[in-house]
């Protein structure tokens, strides 16, 4: 059922507020598909509660969405991978094949490792919609090899943007990806179109990862 604030809005501005919330959740997505590889451990566990093994075992990508603290939108997604951390990894620290798999980015490069090598910048470029123009965003990843990636923002149109990714080994030799997410788009874009968006558009980018991973890895 709609909400009175989405009856309020023409049916051509909730269209055009729909894209621009699908375009930026895709964004937001490929901004975190860059990791590398560096030294460290993490020393914490992610929230696993929300997660239903049951449905995890068949294949499918769990998402739990929810509005944050102030106007941020929180959310979490978990697939498990038939392939070891290392394939995982190395999908993800392509980058430039992003545009690839992931709506609406133009092209994702590396501007500066920093914290002597611990940490780096990058600069992804992205095309919203037809009616938007193309912007840039930077973002800072910092590493714990094959275990947590910290994302936070540094600058471009997200007043937001703090999150972890989670590559967690799995007793039957899978590995448990999991992603958590906290964002303010900075837009006057309604919150529940941005969280229903990150709803629709995010596991289809952890499958792409999941199928490009596993294709990695050689049969048993």
């Amino acid at each position: 059922m709609s909400s009175r604030a989405d009856e309020a809005q023409p049916r051509g501005t909730r269209r055009a507020s729909r894209r621009t919330a699908a375009a930026l959740s895709a964004a937001l997505l490929a901004a975190l598909l860059v990791v590398g590889d560096r030294a460290g451990a993490a020393d914490t566990q992610p929230d696993l509660a929300w997660i239903d093994r049951t449905t995890l075992a068949t294949g499918d990508v769990q998402v739990l969405a929810d509005r944050g603290d102030h106007a941020a939108v929180t959310v979490k997604v978990a697939i498990k991978i038939a392939a070891p951390a290392q394939a995982i990894w190395d999908v993800l620290t392509a980058c430039q094949i992003a545009p690839e798999y992931v709506p609406n980015v133009v092209s994702c490069r590396s501007i500066e490792k920093v914290d002597d090598g611990r940490a780096e910048l990058f600069v992804q470029t992205v095309k919203p919609a037809f009616f938007l123009p193309t912007f840039e965003h930077v973002f800072r990843l910092d590493y714990e090899p094959y275990a947590r990636i910290g994302v936070h923002r540094v600058s471009g149109p997200l007043d937001s943007m703090d999150g972890d990714w989670w590559l967690l080994p799995q007793p039957d030799g899978t590995i448990l990806l999991v992603y958590e997410l906290a964002v303010d788009p900075g837009l006057p874009v309604p919150r529940f179109i941005v969280r229903s968006a990150m709803k629709h558009d995010v596991p289809k980018i952890l499958v792409a990862v999941r199928d490009r991973a596993e294709r990695r890895t050689p049969a048993n």
